[in-house]
């Protein structure tokens, strides 16, 4: 094969994966600090003995909610499809630090933005994580299929190959 590229192992992927979560969780905390500080005025402000307190409260926690898995939503977009694309070859710093590259499955070179942008926002964002179960079998398609593939890989026809050209 071209540059010894061989497909990433799984320990890697999931080493790769948790370390891009850590970075997409850190940022979704610094851009929501602001909303953190909102639950503690009302905490404090909230007086139970009033009529409606608990209504008020209900529709508080769950405006706020709205706001921060939206939040959450845009970190993981701007991370998983901004980041790529300046990196290339589809590496965010998980992927660049395990030395684990994204490719196009058919030609086993970098994907185009159209082709990022399906697999990231569509598959990623909008199928995976709004929707559970499209997620979880996600997760057990990686885990227990012999190539390792998620189903964000297998419909955006892309393989997340070990990068081996550092060590000829």
């Amino acid at each position: 094969m071209d540059n010894e590229r061989l497909i990433a192992p799984k320990y890697k992927r999931l080493a790769a994966f948790m370390m891009d979560f850590i970075l997409v969780f850190l940022i979704w905390y610094f851009i929501t600090m602001g909303d953190l500080k909102q639950v503690d005025t009302l905490m404090e402000t909230l007086d139970p003995s009033v009529d409606g307190a608990l209504d008020i409260f209900i529709e508080t926690l769950f405006r706020m909610w709205t706001v921060f898995f939206l939040k959450w939503l845009f970190c993981q977009t701007f991370y998983f499809c901004l980041l790529p694309a300046i990196l290339g070859n589809g590496k965010t710093f998980g992927k660049l630090i395990l030395r684990v590259s994204l490719l196009d499955a058919s030609k086993l070179e970098e994907m185009s933005p159209s082709r990022l942008m399906l697999r990231e926002f569509v598959c990623r964002t909008l199928l995976e994580t709004l929707l559970i179960v499209p997620g979880i079998l996600s997760l057990l398609m990686v885990a227990f299929s012999k190539d390792g593939k998620s189903l964000r890989d297998r419909l955006a026809n892309t393989i997340v190959v070990q990068d081996t050209s550092y060590l000829s």
